[in-house]
Protein backbone atom coordinates (compact mmCIF):
# COMPACT_ATOMS: atom_id res chain seq x y z
CA UNK A 1 0.00 0.00 0.00
CA UNK A 2 1.36 3.39 -1.03
CA UNK A 3 0.30 6.61 0.71
CA UNK A 4 1.13 10.00 -0.76
CA UNK A 5 -0.33 13.35 -1.68
CA UNK A 6 -1.08 12.66 -5.33
CA UNK A 7 -4.59 14.17 -5.24
CA UNK A 8 -4.18 17.97 -5.52
CA UNK A 9 -0.56 17.79 -4.36
CA UNK A 10 1.31 17.86 -1.06
CA UNK A 11 -0.12 21.25 -0.04
CA UNK A 12 -3.44 19.63 0.91
CA UNK A 13 -1.90 17.42 3.56
CA UNK A 14 -2.07 18.37 7.22
CA UNK A 15 0.36 17.67 9.99
CA UNK A 16 -2.23 15.97 12.19
CA UNK A 17 -5.79 14.94 11.42
CA UNK A 18 -6.63 12.92 8.29
CA UNK A 19 -9.96 14.26 7.06
CA UNK A 20 -10.28 12.91 3.50
CA UNK A 21 -8.98 9.76 1.84
CA UNK A 22 -8.73 9.35 -1.93
CA UNK A 23 -8.32 5.65 -2.74
CA UNK A 24 -7.38 4.26 -6.16
CA UNK A 25 -9.31 1.15 -7.22
CA UNK A 26 -8.25 0.62 -10.87
CA UNK A 27 -10.19 -2.61 -11.42
CA UNK A 28 -11.57 -3.37 -14.87
CA UNK A 29 -12.91 -6.78 -15.79
CA UNK A 30 -16.31 -6.45 -17.48
CA UNK A 31 -16.39 -3.20 -19.47
CA UNK A 32 -18.20 -3.97 -22.70
CA UNK A 33 -17.35 -1.21 -25.18
CA UNK A 34 -14.34 1.10 -24.99
CA UNK A 35 -11.72 -0.07 -22.52
CA UNK A 36 -9.47 1.98 -20.29
CA UNK A 37 -11.33 2.53 -17.00
CA UNK A 38 -8.39 0.99 -15.15
CA UNK A 39 -6.35 4.02 -16.22
CA UNK A 40 -8.91 6.44 -14.78
CA UNK A 41 -7.55 6.84 -11.24
CA UNK A 42 -4.00 7.68 -12.35
CA UNK A 43 -5.29 10.17 -14.92
CA UNK A 44 -7.57 11.88 -12.37
CA UNK A 45 -4.74 12.14 -9.84
CA UNK A 46 -2.35 13.60 -12.40
CA UNK A 47 -4.91 16.15 -13.62
CA UNK A 48 -5.90 17.13 -10.07
CA UNK A 49 -2.50 18.67 -9.47
CA UNK A 50 -3.42 21.43 -11.94
CA UNK A 51 -6.49 22.51 -9.94
CA UNK A 52 -6.32 25.63 -7.78
CA UNK A 53 -6.49 24.73 -4.10
CA UNK A 54 -8.69 27.77 -3.47
CA UNK A 55 -12.27 26.89 -4.45
CA UNK A 56 -13.57 30.30 -5.50
CA UNK A 57 -17.17 29.09 -5.82
CA UNK A 58 -17.24 28.07 -2.16
CA UNK A 59 -14.68 30.61 -0.85
CA UNK A 60 -12.77 27.63 0.51
CA UNK A 61 -9.03 26.99 0.61
CA UNK A 62 -8.03 23.32 0.61
CA UNK A 63 -4.42 23.95 1.57
CA UNK A 64 -3.75 21.95 4.72
CA UNK A 65 -7.18 20.30 4.55
CA UNK A 66 -5.87 16.87 5.51
CA UNK A 67 -6.27 14.88 2.28
CA UNK A 68 -4.40 11.57 2.00
CA UNK A 69 -4.13 9.61 -1.25
CA UNK A 70 -3.89 5.82 -0.97
CA UNK A 71 -2.95 3.28 -3.63
CA UNK A 72 -3.73 -0.08 -2.02
CA UNK A 73 -2.43 -1.98 -5.05
CA UNK A 74 -5.64 -3.96 -5.50
CA UNK A 75 -5.83 -6.29 -8.50
CA UNK A 76 -9.00 -8.23 -7.70
CA UNK A 77 -12.28 -8.10 -5.80
CA UNK A 78 -10.64 -10.18 -3.07
CA UNK A 79 -7.79 -7.67 -2.77
CA UNK A 80 -10.32 -4.87 -2.33
CA UNK A 81 -12.20 -6.74 0.39
CA UNK A 82 -8.94 -7.45 2.20
CA UNK A 83 -7.91 -3.79 2.03
CA UNK A 84 -11.28 -2.60 3.30
CA UNK A 85 -11.32 -5.14 6.13
CA UNK A 86 -7.90 -3.98 7.29
CA UNK A 87 -8.57 -0.25 6.90
CA UNK A 88 -12.32 0.17 7.45
CA UNK A 89 -12.06 1.98 10.78
CA UNK A 90 -9.47 4.42 9.48
CA UNK A 91 -11.39 5.19 6.29
CA UNK A 92 -14.66 5.60 8.21
CA UNK A 93 -13.00 8.21 10.43
CA UNK A 94 -12.96 10.62 7.48
CA UNK A 95 -14.58 11.09 4.10
CA UNK A 96 -13.43 8.56 1.51
CA UNK A 97 -13.60 8.89 -2.26
CA UNK A 98 -12.82 5.72 -4.20
CA UNK A 99 -11.55 6.27 -7.74
CA UNK A 100 -12.43 3.53 -10.25
CA UNK A 101 -12.13 1.55 -12.34
CA UNK A 102 -15.40 0.09 -13.50
CA UNK A 103 -18.73 0.56 -11.73
CA UNK A 104 -18.73 -3.01 -10.40
CA UNK A 105 -16.64 -1.76 -7.48
CA UNK A 106 -19.55 0.12 -5.88
CA UNK A 107 -21.43 -2.83 -4.29
CA UNK A 108 -18.09 -4.30 -3.22
CA UNK A 109 -17.22 -1.04 -1.46
CA UNK A 110 -20.64 -0.87 0.18
CA UNK A 111 -20.27 -4.44 1.45
CA UNK A 112 -16.70 -3.94 2.60
CA UNK A 113 -17.30 -0.63 4.37
CA UNK A 114 -20.49 -1.72 6.15
CA UNK A 115 -22.02 1.76 6.35
CA UNK A 116 -25.27 0.58 7.93
CA UNK A 117 -28.55 2.22 6.95
CA UNK A 118 -27.94 4.49 3.97
CA UNK A 119 -29.49 5.75 0.79
CA UNK A 120 -27.57 5.81 -2.48
CA UNK A 121 -27.45 8.63 -5.04
CA UNK A 122 -26.39 7.11 -8.34
CA UNK A 123 -25.37 9.39 -11.23
CA UNK A 124 -25.12 7.40 -14.45
CA UNK A 125 -26.15 7.25 -18.10
CA UNK A 126 -27.18 3.62 -17.58
CA UNK A 127 -29.52 2.01 -15.06
CA UNK A 128 -27.03 -0.81 -14.22
CA UNK A 129 -29.99 -2.85 -12.95
CA UNK A 130 -29.57 -6.06 -14.94
CA UNK A 131 -29.64 -9.33 -13.03
CA UNK A 132 -26.71 -10.50 -15.17
CA UNK A 133 -24.91 -9.39 -18.31
CA UNK A 134 -23.15 -11.73 -20.71
CA UNK A 135 -23.45 -14.42 -18.06
CA UNK A 136 -21.81 -12.36 -15.33
CA UNK A 137 -23.77 -11.29 -12.23
CA UNK A 138 -20.87 -9.09 -11.09
CA UNK A 139 -20.82 -7.08 -14.33
CA UNK A 140 -20.72 -3.28 -14.30
CA UNK A 141 -24.18 -3.52 -15.90
CA UNK A 142 -25.46 -5.11 -12.65
CA UNK A 143 -23.75 -2.71 -10.24
CA UNK A 144 -26.84 -0.79 -9.09
CA UNK A 145 -28.90 -3.96 -8.68
CA UNK A 146 -26.09 -5.48 -6.62
CA UNK A 147 -26.04 -2.30 -4.50
CA UNK A 148 -29.74 -2.44 -3.60
CA UNK A 149 -29.22 -4.73 -0.58
CA UNK A 150 -27.29 -1.86 1.03
CA UNK A 151 -29.85 0.91 0.56
CA UNK A 152 -32.54 2.51 -1.57
CA UNK A 153 -31.23 4.14 -4.73
CA UNK A 154 -32.09 7.35 -6.56
CA UNK A 155 -30.58 7.28 -10.07
CA UNK A 156 -30.17 10.54 -12.01
CA UNK A 157 -28.95 11.07 -15.56
CA UNK A 158 -30.14 7.68 -16.83
CA UNK A 159 -31.03 7.64 -20.52
CA UNK A 160 -30.24 4.05 -21.51
CA UNK A 161 -31.65 0.80 -20.11
CA UNK A 162 -32.91 -2.57 -21.29
CA UNK A 163 -36.49 -3.84 -21.38
CA UNK A 164 -35.62 -6.12 -18.46
CA UNK A 165 -34.45 -3.12 -16.47
CA UNK A 166 -37.57 -1.13 -17.35
CA UNK A 167 -39.76 -3.92 -16.01
CA UNK A 168 -37.60 -4.21 -12.88
CA UNK A 169 -37.82 -0.45 -12.23
CA UNK A 170 -41.60 -0.56 -12.60
CA UNK A 171 -41.95 -3.21 -9.92
CA UNK A 172 -39.21 -2.19 -7.49
CA UNK A 173 -40.00 0.39 -4.81
CA UNK A 174 -36.39 0.64 -3.65
CA UNK A 175 -35.16 2.39 -6.80
CA UNK A 176 -36.22 5.64 -8.48
CA UNK A 177 -34.82 6.54 -11.90
CA UNK A 178 -34.67 9.98 -13.52
CA UNK A 179 -33.15 11.14 -16.79
CA UNK A 180 -32.66 14.68 -15.49
CA UNK A 181 -32.32 16.53 -12.22
CA UNK A 182 -35.53 18.32 -11.37
CA UNK A 183 -38.24 18.58 -8.74
CA UNK A 184 -39.13 14.88 -8.80
CA UNK A 185 -35.51 13.80 -8.40
CA UNK A 186 -35.04 16.35 -5.65
CA UNK A 187 -38.05 14.97 -3.77
CA UNK A 188 -36.75 11.42 -4.20
CA UNK A 189 -33.39 12.40 -2.69
CA UNK A 190 -35.20 14.07 0.20
CA UNK A 191 -36.98 10.77 0.93
CA UNK A 192 -33.70 8.86 1.30
CA UNK A 193 -32.24 8.30 4.78
CA UNK A 194 -30.10 11.07 6.23
CA UNK A 195 -26.90 9.15 5.51
CA UNK A 196 -26.21 8.65 1.80
CA UNK A 197 -23.46 7.30 -0.43
CA UNK A 198 -22.70 9.00 -3.75
CA UNK A 199 -21.73 7.00 -6.83
CA UNK A 200 -20.64 9.10 -9.81
CA UNK A 201 -20.22 7.34 -13.14
CA UNK A 202 -18.67 9.92 -15.44
CA UNK A 203 -20.89 8.86 -18.33
CA UNK A 204 -23.79 10.32 -16.38
CA UNK A 205 -22.35 13.66 -17.43
CA UNK A 206 -23.01 14.76 -21.00
CA UNK A 207 -20.20 13.84 -23.43
CA UNK A 208 -19.96 17.48 -24.44
CA UNK A 209 -18.49 17.97 -20.94
CA UNK A 210 -16.65 14.66 -20.38
CA UNK A 211 -16.06 12.71 -23.58
CA UNK A 212 -13.58 10.09 -22.36
CA UNK A 213 -15.95 7.41 -21.06
CA UNK A 214 -16.53 3.84 -22.10
CA UNK A 215 -20.07 4.29 -23.40
CA UNK A 216 -20.91 7.96 -24.08
CA UNK A 217 -24.63 8.70 -24.25
CA UNK A 218 -26.03 12.05 -25.48
CA UNK A 219 -28.37 14.11 -23.35
CA UNK A 220 -26.59 13.82 -20.03
CA UNK A 221 -26.15 16.03 -17.01
CA UNK A 222 -24.43 19.34 -17.66
CA UNK A 223 -21.87 20.84 -15.28
CA UNK A 224 -24.37 23.14 -13.51
CA UNK A 225 -26.65 20.11 -13.00
CA UNK A 226 -23.83 18.22 -11.31
CA UNK A 227 -23.00 21.18 -9.08
CA UNK A 228 -26.68 21.52 -8.10
CA UNK A 229 -26.85 17.84 -7.19
CA UNK A 230 -23.68 18.10 -5.10
CA UNK A 231 -25.01 21.22 -3.40
CA UNK A 232 -28.24 19.45 -2.48
CA UNK A 233 -26.86 16.20 -1.16
CA UNK A 234 -23.99 17.72 0.82
CA UNK A 235 -26.25 20.43 2.29
CA UNK A 236 -29.21 18.21 3.18
CA UNK A 237 -27.64 14.79 3.82
CA UNK A 238 -24.66 13.27 5.56
CA UNK A 239 -22.57 11.85 2.73
CA UNK A 240 -20.72 8.87 4.20
CA UNK A 241 -18.50 8.29 1.17
CA UNK A 242 -18.43 8.25 -2.62
CA UNK A 243 -16.90 6.72 -5.68
CA UNK A 244 -16.11 8.22 -9.09
CA UNK A 245 -15.80 5.65 -11.85
CA UNK A 246 -15.44 4.80 -15.53
CA UNK A 247 -13.33 7.61 -16.85
CA UNK A 248 -11.47 6.11 -19.83
CA UNK A 249 -8.58 8.49 -20.54
CA UNK A 250 -7.95 9.23 -24.21
CA UNK A 251 -4.91 10.63 -25.94
CA UNK A 252 -5.23 14.34 -26.70
CA UNK A 253 -8.26 14.69 -24.39
CA UNK A 254 -6.75 16.01 -21.20
CA UNK A 255 -9.91 18.09 -20.69
CA UNK A 256 -11.96 15.03 -19.74
CA UNK A 257 -9.45 13.97 -17.09
CA UNK A 258 -9.22 17.49 -15.71
CA UNK A 259 -13.01 17.92 -15.52
CA UNK A 260 -13.36 14.49 -13.87
CA UNK A 261 -10.75 15.53 -11.30
CA UNK A 262 -12.59 18.81 -10.82
CA UNK A 263 -15.84 16.93 -10.14
CA UNK A 264 -14.13 14.94 -7.37
CA UNK A 265 -12.58 18.15 -6.01
CA UNK A 266 -16.00 19.83 -5.91
CA UNK A 267 -17.52 16.94 -3.98
CA UNK A 268 -14.65 16.86 -1.47
CA UNK A 269 -14.82 20.65 -1.14
CA UNK A 270 -18.49 20.48 -0.20
CA UNK A 271 -17.80 17.85 2.42
CA UNK A 272 -15.06 20.00 3.96
CA UNK A 273 -17.20 23.15 3.79
CA UNK A 274 -20.07 21.46 5.62
CA UNK A 275 -17.71 20.00 8.21
CA UNK A 276 -16.00 23.36 8.67
CA UNK A 277 -12.64 21.71 8.08
CA UNK A 278 -11.02 23.76 5.36
CA UNK A 279 -7.33 24.47 5.65
CA UNK A 280 -7.82 28.22 5.96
Amino acid sequence: MIENNDFLGREVAAGGEERVFVVSVPLEFTTSYMKGAAEGPASILAASRQIELYNSGLDLDLEGAGITTIDPGVESREDLFSFLAANRERLASGFTCFLGGEHSITPWILEGMGYGEIGIVWLDAHADLRSEYQGDRESHACAARNSLPFGRIVEIGVRSFSREEKEFIGGEERVRVFSRFGRNALEAIDQLPDRVYLSLDFDGIDPSVIRAVGTPEPGGLMWPDLMDILDVIFATKTVVGMDAVELCPMAHDEASSFIAARAVYEAISRHLARAGKAGR
